[in-house]
């Protein structure tokens, strides 16, 4: 999908819809060298193989009130902090992954050239990927379906992120060794 902007004062590349998550899959590498939006963008990251140059895919939540289910991986991209030591503008990245009705805050840097910023994230994404589904081959309950208050409100999530998993519902499935 060639990402355009929802509205002519948004940054090109960033195609962000106002009440509803994307109906298509962004390329992230396509972001790459794009300005953010001021007030930012929360990605939900669909795929990221974990070679560089590999596929590496997400969809735009909304502008308004962005939510995310239990077992999604996140970033937010928004506008740098350009240090006078650095040649242009830079975003600030965070990653991030919903459990057990919380955000979870992965890594983040607050000043990454935007040619690079999607290269640099890549391998904490496919790594909190791969922790979440390895927690629920495991046993473990990160879903929201069975959160009782539902999806959750990223941003107001977001600003009381906690540190390390929160306790996690677990199920013991017998194997076939005993």
């Amino acid at each position: 999908m060639a990402a355009t902007p929802a509205d002519p004062g948004a940054a090109p590349g960033y195609a962000i819809p106002d009440d509803d998550a994307a109906d298509e899959d962004v390329d992230v590498l396509y972001l790459a060298g794009e300005r953010p939006t001021a007030e930012g963008a929360w990605l939900w990251v669909t795929t990221a193989e974990a070679r560089r140059g590999g596929e590496f895919t997400a969809l735009f939540l909304p502008r308004t009130r962005p939510s995310a289910n239990g077992g999604d991986v996140l970033l937010h991209i928004a506008p740098g902090a350009t240090p006078d030591t650095e040649p242009g503008p830079t975003a600030r990245v965070r990653v991030a992954a919903v459990v057990a009705g919380s955000v979870i805050h992965v890594a983040g840097w607050d000043h990454l050239s935007l040619e690079e910023w999607p290269e640099t994230a890549r391998p904490t994404v496919t790594f909190a990927m791969g922790a979440l589904k390895e927690l629920q081959e495991h046993g473990a309950d990160v879903g929201a379906h069975r959160h009782p208050s539902g999806p959750v409100e990223v941003e107001s999530a977001a600003e009381a992120a906690v540190t390390g998993f929160p306790a996690l519902p677990t199920s013991v499935r017998p194997t076939a060794d005993g």
